[in-house]
Formats: structure tokens, C-alpha cells, sequence
């Protein structure tokens, strides 16, 4: 059914207005207040999509084309995103970024045709002047924001994006951790850019799971755009015009067919955000946080610019996609000796492999404080939830930033086993 709708679309202009019903199934306006002054910052909101529209689909394609107004939660502040609009009909060298997990990696349908090549190809047709459009996809299988939160500064912030989308709604879970670094990454992308254009996109599984609920709570205290494919489809799958089946092949990932869905839906935002004004707000990051500043302005340190005190039983290098820049436990070198850093920072985390099973092993860490404090902490490989993933383990929060002496040995009774410190994580302010 899916491919036959999006086959129609291609044919057939739907000659029906939906202009007039905009307001009141998520549309936005023109008087958004400025992202984050305050916690009541006013947006249009989810609660808005599910109000009755003035227009009653009654074809497919009608279906569809407001199933992709109900996916849009609110234009947010349409300032950003209208000045990149500019700027790339300018030709001006604009780019567009991606973070998020397997969906935005196109996991299935491959880098050329996940729903991120497809939307920057969109908006270089629609913008673009010239080969002025660049693009970043920083979408890594299985990671929560929480892991994302160290991987923006590197694979995302260094290029100086114009856009960035952020998608992690089937990889979180909903505790204060996870809201806590899905609003870091919020914060420090206007901290590196003040003028980015940050857009929220809310994903669901076959079974309807979605942390976007508290994402939607801070995409409206930051007054930002939100897009919500979770409800998108759920509208469509409520009035009977697609399965689960027509837009993924398992569980979790569109197929080839889902993410032109998921373009659909990012290019109808854009099309309405660029019919609309700027407004008279100015962009102002409030001091004040929704959750916590645990994870704003993380940075990530691997062995090409962090050299061990002592490299002890271990060896240079990891093996795990994207971190190869880690260290790796070697048994052939007796002793089971220490891998012994000194770092700067104030929160301090530790990125490492983890896996259901195998051979990996559990770790002691012991973190010297600048004060004499010492804090020890067994760290195991294995995991309920692993699969060879990277994951984040927190070993210091602190009030200040000082100076740490942090040891690394094998356990008792893993002194045979693996392991592999993929970096560290952490914080200054």
C-alpha cells in the first residue's frame, strides 16, 4: 500500500487547501517565543496536532499529506532555519548534520537512502545554489543520546553545521540520565553556534515505544522544531491506510520505503517553515536548565591526544566501529598491571566495550581526587543489553574541575579475560 501511495504522489498534485488547518494540527506560527527564556516558552504543541482539522482526508493521498501535519509538532522559533533557508539561496556554503542511532544511519536501507541523504538532497533541490550543501550523518547503531552527547563535539561539531537533527527516541530510556544528555547536546550545539538550526525528530518501534514525550517537554522549553514520525504513522496506522510492514522490515527500521516516508515528513517542515516570517525574538540560551548540567559541553579524549602515566598489562588501540582509538587490555603481559592516567575535568565518565557475552571481563577503576579522595568502581563488560557496543559508565561528578589520577586493572578472576577503554568522557564547566 505504502509504495503504491508514495507512486501516486508522484503523478498526482492533490488539489485540496491545507493551508487553513495548519494552526491546529501543528503547524506553528510566526510569534514563537525565543528558545529556553523560560520553561513556559510558548510553541505550537503536541497538544495542538490533536486537535480536529477544518479538511477530512478522504483519498489516500489526502491520508498522507496529513499524516505528515500531524508529524509536525511545532515549527518552533522559524528564525534559525529561515536565515540557513537564506543562506543557502544565497550560495553560501550551508551544512546539514545528523545525529542520532541505527535509523539515522540507515541500518537496512544504506547511507545513500536513509531518511538523512534523502532530506539533505531535498533541501539542496529546493534551497540549494550550486554544490553548496554539505552533509554530515552521525548516526551510529544501538547509542543513546547519553553516548551521543560525547560523539557531537567530535563527529558532528567540528564541522560546523548549520542543521543539526537529533534522533534518539527508540534508543532512550526515559530516567534522568538520559534526559539530562539529550538536553546537553541541545545546549552545546547553540554553545559552539549560536545561530544553528536544531531540529528534534521523534521515532517509534513496531510496538509503539518512544521516549519523545520527555523530548517534547524540552523541544518546547528550547521553543525548538519538533517532527514526530512516531505520530505520523500512528495516524496512519489508526485509520487503516499503512501497516508496520509497508514502512520497516523488523521492528525498529524504516525500510527503503519508510524513510521517503521520514523525507516526506522533514520536507513538509520545511516547506512550511520557509512560507513563513521572521519574527522579532532574539535567540538568548537561558542559564537555567529543564533537567541538569551533567552532560552540556561533553568532550571526548582518546589515545591520539591522551598518553597513559603508565600503559601497564594494556595495549594501544580498540577495535569497535568509530572507536579505535582506545586501549585494550593484553594478558600476555603478566602482572595484570595498571593503565594509569592523568585528566583534567570536572564530571568524568568512561567509554567502554560491553557485550551479552563472550570474553570480556570486569574492571576496577580508582579515581584519585586532587583532594586525597579516592573512589573505586567494578566496571563489567558484560551486559544484559550488549551486542559489541560502546557505552558510557559515569566514574566522577564534581562541584569543580580538578585534577584526576584514574587506575585501570583487570578484577579478580578476569585477569584472563578482555577488555577495551574505548576513551573518556568529560566535562570542565
Amino acid at each position: 500500500m505504502l509504495k503504491s501511495i508514495l507512486s501516486k504522489l508522484l503523478a498526482v498534485t492533490v488539489a485540496v487547501s491545507l493551508t487553513a488547518c495548519l494552526a491546529s494540527c501543528g503547524g506553528g506560527d510566526s510569534s514563537s517565543e525565543s528558545k529556553a527564556e523560560s520553561s513556559s516558552a510558548e510553541s505550537s504543541s503536541a497538544e495542538d496536532s490533536s486537535s480536529e482539522p477544518e479538511f477530512v482526508p478522504t483519498t489516500d493521498e489526502e491520508f498522507y499529506e496529513m499524516m505528515k501535519i500531524k508529524s509536525l509538532v511545532s515549527t518552533g522559533n522559524q528564525n534559525p532555519m529561515l536565515d540557513v533557508i537564506a543562506k543557502a539561496k544565497s550560495g553560501e556554503e550551508v551544512t546539514l548534520a545528523y545525529i542520532g542511532g541505527s535509523i539515522t544511519e540507515g541500518l537496512t536501507a544504506g547511507a545513500d537512502a536513509c531518511y538523512a541523504k534523502l532530506t539533505t538532497e531535498y533541501f539542496t533541490q529546493k534551497f540549494g545554489n550550486g554544490d553548496n550543501i554539505k552533509h554530515v550523518n552521525a548516526g551510529l547503531s544501538g547509542t543513546p543520546s547519553i553516548l551521543g552527547t560525547f560523539r557531537l563535539e567530535r563527529d558532528v561539531l567540528q564541522y560546523n553545521p548549520d542543521v543539526v537533527f537529533i534522533e534518539f527516541a527508540v534508543n532512550d530510556g526515559s530516567d534522568g540520565t538520559y534526559t539530562s544528555a539529550y538536553e546537553g547536546i541541545i545546549r552545546h550545539i547553540y554553545n559552539h553556534n549560536p545561530n544553528a538550526a536544531v531540529v528534534l525528530l521523534f521515532a517509534r518501534t513496531e510496538d509503539g515505544y518512544t521516549a519523545q514525550n520527555y523530548m517534547k517537554e524540552i523541544g518546547t522549553y528550547y521553543n525548538l522544531p519538533m517532527i514526530s514520525y512516531a505520530d505520523g504513522l500512528t495516524y496512519m496506522f489508526d485509520n487503516g491506510k499503512m501497516t508496520w510492514k509497508d514502512f520497516s522490515d523488523d521492528q525498529s527500521h524504516p525500510n527503503v520505503e519508510g524513510h521517503k516516508v521520514v523525507r516526506d515528513m522533514i520536507a513538509y517542515y520545511f516547506d512550511t517553515v520557509s512560507a513563513m516570517e521572521k519574527n522579532e525574538n532574539d535567540f538568548k540560551l537561558s542559564p537555567i536548565f529543564l533537567h541538569s548540567d551533567s552532560y552540556e559541553n561533553c568532550h571526548i579524549i582518546e589515545s591520539d591526544a591522551l598518553t597513559p602515566e603508565n600503559l601497564g598489562s594494556w595495549k594501544e588501540g580498540s577495535n569497535i566501529n568509530t572507536f579505535t582509538k582506545g586501549w585494550t587490555y593484553n594478558k600476555k603481559i603478566e602482572g595484570n598491571q595498571p593503565l594509569t592516567f592523568k585528566l583534567e575535568a570536572k564530571n568524568l565518565y568512561l567509554l567502554f566495550k560491553e557485550n551479552k557475552g563472550g570474553n570480556l571481563g570486569t574492571v576496577n577503576v580508582k579515581i584519585t581526587s586532587e583532594d586525597g579522595t579516592v573512589d573505586e568502581k567494578p566496571i563489567n563488560g558484560i551486559t544484559s543489553g550488549g551486542w559489541g557496543n560502546p557505552t558510557v559508565s559515569v566514574l566522577k561528578l564534581s562541584q569543580k574541575k580538578q585534577t584526576y589520577t584514574i587506575e585501570i586493572t583487570m578484577a579478580e578472576g578476569s585477569e584472563e579475560k578482555l577488555f577495551e577503554v574505548l576513551g573518556f568522557g568529560y566535562t570542565l564547566e
